[in-house]
């Protein structure tokens, strides 16, 4: 098709054309190479935090079993063995150790073995029992543990598989006693179970594949697939990266046909390096189907613009080709045309762009004071630089005249004696925050932010000295916490950090006032903690060991008055002592798992957890008070264990119970004693009266009276024996007897309960 068309007109066509086309090829190429972008960071970020979060499960999992062991270490079944040559007499400690080791081994921690090792005295102690060590399976690894520049180390061992089975990694814990010593005199061997201790390894990922790497960078653990494994374990870029000085980072490498990227972060625990790998060949297929697809939606988007620059260009053309065609004319004159009038479009246009200009500024202001929370609340997390920092703040439009800063952290209390519920938290949060916005005047404070459970708010003032500034802080608060309870009905704690003047030392601060928060757990409810005032100073704080054993003893016993007094006392001490918050988590952690161990210490089943719930480590960091506390560990953790204790034990009572009626059933009509009965059934009387008061709340005699006394009853009724003979029969001495207990225990003699009962029978 030829289109005959005017210069003017081609030009217009060719103006609009390019006006629509550059703009489109423009945002297809910066879309195409930004979502590339973004594509790869995304998944080099998740790649990452993957990492991160693997690092930090095992190493919390390791920190765990450290601590265990270092109580191990410490305790006296292993101080008592160090100093002797181990001879017959002896064993006895052995076997405290023994179980002591036991104990520890639980499967949640996936502890295998545990060795104590004495070099001095030249013994091990294992599962297996005693042992020389120079006839020590282990005197290999042990030679090639020692010395340790540390007070432990985590070593690794690879044992070649059988039968063509895969190499395996084994990791040993090794710790020294004493601690700090150049010359340790002993060793605490701790082997680990790798399927228990790498299951948080994921099975499959889309963003790559995991490897852990040891010391000697010899792969731990890995969730790669044989091909890719085959290659990564030829690159000399795991050593490279094992023995580099940055904590974390990132390389490429080139294995094969295909490029590889690899994010790796370094344990300033043990010397392991986490790694990511992801290939990058696949992310740029991925980005090419993009690139195609924006390629052909770009050329749609011309096709388009021409056919409408056509069409633009016809119109815009008109008003001058009404003035060619009219001067044109022979014989007409001309009339007189404003030569702009084919641009009043352009000027209508002008004035529209003009609106838009003024409504976008107008939004921009709108959106920026919906970013200030946004602000706040990477300068809180520490993702701000100083720079950045000092840009941020005068953009916004803070003050940064003053003297003091402060971050104050607030957080609610538990909701079940409220009218709220558990979902309604995220949003009291923001009431609470929309409260300390309108309380604290805006000179004084930053934007109030939410970030996860709790009210954050930075406030500064010019106060002569920290004293004033502190006590301006606490009479805003306490108003904030009496408007709290006006408007919503709900007790809330603070959390404030130390006087700071500098943005930068922000994170720093929060934190602080989140480690305040946390000392309220020996506090009472709508509480205001000053860091510097709760933190306590460093002092060697004992456990209350003899306390907690009786309360172990009482809850293996099923006394549940005495449990639930000794958990009050056990409570109170550790309210009472000057405690870090972590020492207190650690002390709870312990009567934790000693009150979970009594089921396995007495070869019973356990009562059973709910696998899906909160783990209950996790449970027991939620807790405020000290209320709460005993709450939780009476009705999650005691009273299920005394139930399932009292079920085991009553099980045995009742089969006795049993045998011991079917006997009196069957030989009623003899002189039976409970002593015969507990010879034939092999137990002491004792025990026989213990199992009937305890499944039937009755003594032998009794019941054996009792029991005669129906058949009494049976016989008056079914048949004509004489009252003698019953009487001979159930053994009694004679009838007078007989006839005296028989009245005692139904108000009628044998005589009227017969004939009392015939008539009745007659009567109906």
């Amino acid at each position: 098709m030829k289109l005959n068309l005017p210069r003017y007109q081609v030009k217009l066509f060719a103006l609009c054309l390019l006006l629509g086309a550059i703009p489109v090829m423009v945002l297809g190429i910066f879309s195409y190479m930004k979502s590339s972008s973004i594509i790869e960071n995304k998944v080099l970020k998740g790649n990452e935090q993957l990492l991160q979060q693997t690092q930090i499960q095992i190493e919390n999992t390791l920190k765990i079993i450290d601590f265990s062991i270092f109580q191990l270490g410490n305790s006296q079944a292993v101080t008592d063995l160090l100093p002797i040559q181990i001879k017959a007499n002896d064993f006895p400690l052995v076997d405290r150790l023994l179980e002591t080791m036991q104990r520890i081994q639980i499967y949640e921690l996936g502890i295998l073995d545990i060795r104590l090792i004495n070099i001095d005295q030249q013994w091990e102690i294992n599962d297996k029992g005693y042992t020389k060590l120079k006839e020590s399976e282990d005197l290999q690894l042990f030679r090639s543990s020692s010395p340790l520049n540390r007070q432990f180390k985590w070593m690794t061992q690879t044992v070649e598989g059988k039968a063509g089975k895969p190499s395996q990694t084994n990791v040993f814990l090794f710790k020294q006693f004493p601690n700090l010593s150049a010359n340790p005199s002993a060793f605490l061997v701790t082997q680990m179970s790798n399927q228990e201790l790498f299951k948080v390894l994921p099975k499959s990922s889309e963003l790559g594949s995991l490897i852990i790497l040891d010391d000697k960078a010899n792969i731990i653990a890995t969730d790669m697939a044989s091909s890719l494994d085959a290659l990564v374990r030829n690159t000399p870029l795991l050593k490279e990266m094992t023995e580099a000085s940055a904590p974390n980072g990132y390389r490429i490498q080139k294995m094969g046909k295909e490029e590889y990227g690899f994010t790796y972060r370094k344990s300033s625990y043990n010397g392991w390096t986490y790694l990511s790998v992801v290939s990058l060949d696949s992310l740029t297929r991925e980005s090419q189907s993009i690139g195609w697809a924006t390629i052909w939606a770009c050329f749609v988007i011309i096709v388009l613009i021409s056919v409408l620059s056509l069409k633009g260009a016809n119109k815009l053309y008109l008003p001058v080709r009404g003035l060619y065609q009219r001067t044109a004319q022979p014989g007409e004159a001309s009339e007189s045309q404003d030569p702009k009038d084919e641009f009043k479009v352009i000027e209508s246009r002008i004035e529209k762009m003009s609106q838009n200009y003024r409504h976008m500024t107008s939004h921009v202001q709108s959106l920026r004071n919906q970013l200030k929370p946004f602000m706040i609340y990477k300068l809180v997390q520490g993702e701000l630089s100083a720079k950045e920092i000092e840009e941020q703040i005068r953009l916004f439009g803070y003050n940064s005249e003053f003297r003091w800063l402060a971050v104050v952290v607030i957080q609610m209390e538990t909701l079940e004696p409220t009218r709220y519920q558990e979902s309604d938290r995220d949003l009291l949060l923001f009431a609470v925050s929309n409260i300390v916005e309108e309380l604290v005047p805006t000179e004084y404070r930053l934007n109030p932010v939410v970030i996860k459970q709790s009210q954050v708010t930075v406030i500064h003032g010019n106060h002569d000295s920290p004293e004033a500034f502190k006590e301006f802080l606490y009479e805003t608060i306490k108003q904030v916490q009496a408007n709290v309870l006006t408007f919503l009905d709900l007790p809330i704690s603070a959390g404030i950090s130390r006087p700071f003047q500098m943005y930068k030392d922000t994170p720093k601060a929060y934190e602080e006032g989140l480690d305040a928060l946390k000392y309220r757990i020996t506090k009472v409810t709508e509480t205001i903690l000053f860091i510097e005032n709760e933190e306590p100073e460093k002092q060697m704080v004992f456990f209350p060991d003899h306390l907690e054993k009786q309360l172990v003893e009482a809850v293996k016993f099923t006394d549940e008055k005495r449990a639930h007094a000794l958990l009050k006392e056990f409570l109170q001490i550790l309210s009472n002592r000057e405690l870090k918050h972590n020492q207190m988590y650690n002390w709870l952690m312990k009567l934790l798992l000693d009150l979970l161990y009594i089921p396995e210490r007495q070869e019973r089943p356990s009562f059973s957890l709910d696998t899906n719930a909160t783990p209950l480590y996790e449970q027991l960091k939620r807790f405020n008070t000290i209320q709460e506390i005993e709450d939780w560990f009476m009705v999650q953790i005691i009273m299920p264990i005394i139930h399932t204790e009292d079920q085991n034990k009553e099980a045995p009572h009742q089969k006795i119970s049993n045998e011991v009626i079917r006997i009196i059933q069957s030989e009623y009509d003899r002189e039976l004693t409970l002593e015969e009965c507990a010879s034939r059934l092999n137990y002491h009387s004792s025990y026989i009266r213990r199992a009937l008061k305890k499944s039937l709340n009755i003594n032998f005699t009794d019941y054996l009276l009792s029991y005669r006394m129906e058949i009494a009853k049976k016989w008056l009724l079914e048949t004509d024996m004489k009252i003698a003979d019953m009487s001979q029969k159930l053994q009694y001495n004679n009838a007078q007897n007989f006839i005296r207990y028989f009245k005692k225990t139904t108000g009628l003699t044998p005589g009227q309960y017969r004939e009392k009962i015939l008539n009745d029978n007659d009567g109906e």
